[in-house]
């Protein structure tokens, strides 16, 4: 027993720096940190999934409940923003692959586990000595492979996090522009109203002169076209309001649930976003690259696969295991030893496997390029949109509304004064609620053009456009 034990120590003397060496082969890796802040910054609000260790269990059965669930009662920008971000079935399906490449990251970083081989048998006879053979190996050219594959596998886990932010800021994007259509939309239903109860009087009047003789038919046929025009902007009014709280709803996975709910207060965090003074599209374009998540992620997927290309060209020299053994022969010597296996890179010397992950860096770089361009393009392409929608906005506010409202005021007067009749101040006021009905459309695609606008630069609502 003394003997054995002193051969065991004698074993771990060898074999402990050969495990120390394997432990040391990858030092712990370094994960990304959370991107909670940048997809508060850019949504408005902080999912509670955004941290980086929580944990999410969403699946199809969960989805599928809330779909029936009650909104509230009214339903204000801002938590319309966080329904839909945790009730998006891509983002619960992001969150799970993201969460896996995160284990197989960390999987990735955690040394290899050594190899022991042992050999025995059984004696035939009370006489015979049983040959014993105990081998530790491990591989050491993870030492600086390891590293190498590790860094590329912590790259591809954070562009899947740069990707989930990238898809949570759209996400919450579109829904911001369906909730102000939606608050816009029903600004019409009550302009529309109030002008079908300003016209139904016209005819009303149109039918009373043709009866007393003082007026034709043709003025009843244009007061009737009248209030017929607007009744069918009134029930237009009132198809795109119902399509628009229906197309929120399924933004925000309540497919089920009642329709018996109004918009409520806006987001005061994403004013600025919609009505600040426009950004000069150089300095957007200078910040784009850190500012756009889509861009990061792009990037990182670059560098990942520029490490596998590294691995690849380090991985030219195949395995190369180290051991400490112990034996005992059938005549009953023992020793101790060491022991190396290297692959010798004979048929195969991984010249395809260097090629293959250089084309995939290629490619890489190419899809990197491309959304970056594609960025530029968006943004530019947003930067335009908004400043046209914001000349036709001004543009008919001006021109229309203003003197529509000045007339209104005049009409007003007068008929107060006794000189002008009641019918021509339903008149003007009929020709305001046109312009301001024009005015809502156009206000519509302003709120729209400049949320995707601050989709396209980056920017965080409350931030201010450099």
């Amino acid at each position: 027993m003394k003997n054995f034990l002193h051969l065991l120590a004698r074993f771990g003397a060898l074999a402990l720096p050969i495990l120390f060496l394997s432990a040391c082969a990858t030092p712990q890796m370094d994960l990304p940190t959370s991107i909670g802040t940048d997809i508060a910054a850019r949504t408005g609000v902080k999912p509670a999934w955004s941290g980086i260790d929580s944990t999410d269990t969403r699946d199809g059965k969960s989805l599928r409940a809330a779909a029936a669930v009650a909104l509230p009662n009214p339903l204000n920008e801002v938590d319309a923003v966080a329904i839909a971000l945790d009730a998006s079935p891509d983002i619960a399906r992001m969150l799970a692959e993201t969460d896996a490449l995160r284990s197989q990251a960390i999987e990735i970083a955690t040394p290899l586990n050594p190899v022991l081989n042992f050999s025995s048998g059984v004696p035939l006879d009370s006489l015979g000595v049983v040959p014993i053979f105990a081998m530790l190996m491990v591989q050491i050219d993870e030492l600086w492979k390891q590293p190498i594959r590790s860094e590329s596998a912590r790259d591809s886990y954070e562009a899947a996090l740069l990707s989930l932010g990238a898809e949570a800021v759209a996400l919450a994007n579109q829904t911001r522009s369906l909730w102000h259509e939606l608050f816009l939309r029903e600004q019409e239903c009550t302009l529309a109203t109030n002008d079908i109860a300003l016209t139904e009087p016209l005819l009303a009047w149109a039918r009373d002169r043709v009866q007393a003789g003082e007026g034709d038919e043709n003025a009843v046929a244009k007061a009737q076209s009248v209030y017929a025009d607007a009744l069918r902007r009134g029930a237009l009014a009132t198809e795109m309001r119902d399509f628009a709280k229906l197309s929120l709803m399924a933004m925000l996975g309540r497919a089920e649930a009642s329709v018996d709910w109004s918009v409520g207060s806006a987001d005061p965090t994403a004013m600025h976003a919609i009505h600040a003074a426009l950004a000069d599209e150089s300095k957007l374009l200078d910040r784009l690259a850190q500012s756009r998540l889509d861009v990061r992620a792009a990037q990182a997927r670059e560098k990942a696969a520029h490490g596998r290309l590294v691995l690849a060209q380090q991985s030219r020299l195949g395995q190369i295991q180290l051991g400490a053994g112990w034996e005992r022969t059938l005549e009953n010597q023992q020793a101790l030893g060491v022991a190396a296996n290297i692959e010798l890179p004979i048929f195969n010397i991984g010249s395809m496997r260097i090629a293959k992950a250089s084309a995939d860096y290629r490619a890489a770089t190419i899809a990197a390029e491309k959304v970056r361009q594609t960025a530029i393009i968006e943004l530019r392409s947003s930067l335009v949109k908004a400043m046209s929608a914001q000349k036709r906005h001004d543009f008919s506010e001006l021109t229309q509304v203003n003197p529509a409202i000045e007339t209104v005021q005049r009409m007003n007067k007068a008929m107060q004064a006794g000189e002008m009749a009641e019918r021509d101040s339903i008149d003007a006021q009929h020709s305001l609620t046109l312009a301001r009905l024009e005015l809502t459309g156009l206000e519509r695609e302003r709120r729209s053009s400049r949320l995707a606008l601050s989709k396209a630069a980056g920017f965080l609502p409350t931030e201010e456009f450099p």
